[in-house]
């Protein structure tokens, strides 16, 4: 007897993926109906082998929960003609009893009734070279992080021996001088000298590896894909060129928002509101936000009431009524509306005029 091949053209499969590094859980729907719930190898193409066999020619769409495994997945999955969705976790529909019972079929089959439902909207998936730039960008911040641990250990170090740090030498700026005091300092422990000279040593060895990575990070503006965008922004009073290498990079195309109100939301400057009957309050600034370029324009803004007549004036007004904190958040607002106008029209910042 002939084996019979059956084709599920036209038909279409709605499949949730709860991502992890030693399996995955896969739940698959068709339009009515639960298929199946399985644990499979985490590789798409043992999806895509389970798939060919059992649901051949059929129509896929893939979901699954943004996570530290980043973008390869959804890449492999849209090779094979499948459409994925890469969804922010917050945005996925979860029960009461969802969250109480989490299991991995239970998130994967969580993941394929929303999408099913038409439900999820995915998160933007970077090209693979921007992809690339953001972590360099964000290997630099971490080191910057790790650079500051081992300052702090430094300090302790003097401190815990009974010793005041001068007062030439007591801020954030470390110079060779302070260096030097710190190389030449009496301890009465020879093993307490020896751990400030290898906490030294790596402080060394930690910073020329910052600034090897700064340079690389700061040479990302020169690229042909970014050149242009890099100087309308180095327009703007206050955008240096770590912070314009950050927003290309995070952002990579600002058409991708369809307006301010998107990019200002995708940032996180955007109010919480509440609205009942006719009673609407309007809190702080959401959680939801993009940590990193939320934080950076805020820096950003300081130094563009310094030296941006318009946004100093507001700023004066604003401080009339509200606190410096607050004052600034609305500053770095702006900021970022000048952002989007200078990329979205290609036209460089003009001081004073644009507003």
């Amino acid at each position: 007897m002939e084996k019979q091949i059956v084709s599920f053209r036209n038909q279409c499969l709605y499949i949730g993926i709860d991502v992890h590094k030693k399996q995955w859980s896969v739940s698959i729907f068709s339009t009515e109906l639960h298929h199946k719930t399985f644990s499979q190898p985490p590789d798409p193409r043992a999806l895509k082998s389970y798939l060919d066999q059992y649901f051949p020619d059929a129509k896929v769409s893939c979901a699954y929960e943004a996570s530290k495994f980043g973008f390869w997945i959804q890449r492999d999955l849209a090779s094979y003609g499948y459409e994925c969705l890469v969804v922010n976790p917050s945005d996925i529909p979860t029960t009461n009893k969802e969250s109480s019972g989490k299991t991995d079929p239970i998130d994967s089959r969580k993941i394929g009734k929303a999408l099913r439902s038409g439900l999820l909207t995915s998160i933007h998936v970077p090209k693979l070279a921007t992809e690339g730039d953001r972590q360099l960008f964000r290997y630099r911040k971490k080191l910057w992080g790790d650079l500051v641990k081992v300052k702090n250990r430094i300090k302790d170090k003097v401190l815990f021996a009974g010793i005041i740090v001068p007062p030439e030498f007591d801020n954030s700026n470390w110079t060779k001088a302070f260096l030097k005091w710190l190389q030449e300092l009496e301890l009465g422990s020879s093993t307490t000298r020896l751990t400030l000279n290898l906490l030294l040593e790596q402080y060394n060895y930690l910073y020329k590896h910052f600034l090897k990575v700064s340079t690389e990070v700061r040479h990302l503006q020169r690229l042909p894909r970014y050149k242009t965008n890099a100087k309308l922004l180095r327009t703007i009073p206050g955008i240096g060129p770590l912070t314009t290498v950050q927003l290309l990079a995070e952002i990579e195309d600002v058409n991708r928002f369809a307006s301010f109100k998107k990019l200002n939301s995708f940032i996180g400057f955007k109010p919480t509101t509440h609205s009942s009957g006719e009673h609407e309050w309007r809190g702080k600034i959401t959680y939801r936000q993009h940590k990193g370029l939320r934080s950076a324009l805020v820096e950003c803004a300081w130094t563009t009431i310094s030296s941006d007549p318009v946004m100093m004036q507001r700023y004066e007004e604003l401080k009339k009524r509200l606190t410096a904190k607050r004052a600034i958040i609305i500053i770095a607002r702006k900021l970022l509306s000048r952002i989007y106008f200078v990329l979205k029209n290609q036209k460089p910042y003009e001081l004073g005029i644009v507003k």
